[in-house]
């Protein structure tokens, strides 16, 4: 089992962040990752949720933020089976 998250993972991260955010999403994204102290290919995997959370304090619009939220509990769900 693969212990960091993935290409695929970070793709529908960007997908489902810029639907929030708009463009900004991938910059975003980066810097919060820069604040783990890692790269994009060291995420770990249990700290996906943790990732997901600190991007979802950024969206302003709650019905955006909700719709985040519940993509990405789906997506993380996945990678837990």
């Amino acid at each position: 089992m693969d212990l960091f998250l993935d290409d695929e993972f970070f793709d529908f991260l960007t997908i489902q962040l810029s639907l929030a955010m708009g463009p900004i999403a991938g910059y975003i994204i980066e810097e919060e990752i820069q604040e783990f102290g890692c790269s994009m290919a060291e995420v770990p995997r249990q700290r996906a949720a943790e990732l997901v959370d600190r991007l979802s304090r950024q969206i302003q619009r709650q019905e955006k933020k909700i719709a985040f939220q519940q993509a990405l509990l789906k997506k993380i769900k996945e990678l837990a089976q």
